[in-house]
């Protein structure tokens, strides 16, 4: 009895720089467990050929996270693994908030995008061993109080600090200090990271 062979998951890199594509597609190709795809139009040849997992740059995987497919697409079922410079905890998490699967940034050691690859194939999430660690120091900072939550949300809505300062009926000093304290927690650079994050 000769049972079916199952199909080698698809992966297509989509990587928009071509020297990247072809550093990519290196370092996957001896993946035999693989098909390899080097662009769309290479799949739409063949019917049937759903692309299982898609390897390419923040901003190509965002657009695609967030765009809804028609069932018949051959991008439809397709799982996400984000391949880029964007370190920053704001950026990780906005990219597994928004469907991505995986996330390998492109300092990391070949073994993680493999191991990435293999992981969204199979379903799971992945995150690098350094976005990971960039991800869990922040969830090591001190949760924020109720009334610095209160001045981030005032000037995440675009209200200036002497605006905090009057609604608030504190000094505008207290409002810098709550500031300062939010974005030492959260990690941030500016209140416009931190009202981000």
């Amino acid at each position: 009895m000769n049972r079916p062979v199952p199909r080698r998951p698809a992966l297509l890199v989509m990587y928009p720089d071509p020297l990247l594509r072809a550093g990519l597609m290196a370092a996957l190709c001896h993946r035999r467990d693989f098909e390899m795809l080097d662009g769309p139009d290479e799949c739409m040849l063949e019917d049937g050929c759903d692309i299982d997992v898609v390897v390419t740059d923040y901003d190509n995987a965002m657009r695609l996270a967030g765009r809804a497919f028609p069932a018949r697409d051959k991008l439809s079922q397709a799982r996400i693994l984000a391949f880029t410079t964007k370190d920053s905890e704001t950026d990780i998490r906005n990219a597994l908030e928004s469907g991505i699967h995986g996330y390998v940034l492109l300092g990391d050691p070949i073994e993680e995008l493999v191991d990435g690859v293999g992981a969204v194939a199979m379903g799971l999430r992945y995150m690098s061993s350094c976005t990971a660690r960039r991800v869990a120091d922040n969830l090591a900072h001190s949760p924020l109080t109720a009334r610095e939550i209160e001045v981030l949300s005032m000037v995440a809505s675009g209200e200036s600090n002497k605006a905090v300062a009057r609604s608030l009926e504190i000094k505008v000093g207290t409002v810098k200090c709550h500031m300062t304290a939010i974005m030492s927690k959260l990690g941030a650079h500016s209140g416009t990271e931190a009202a981000s994050i």
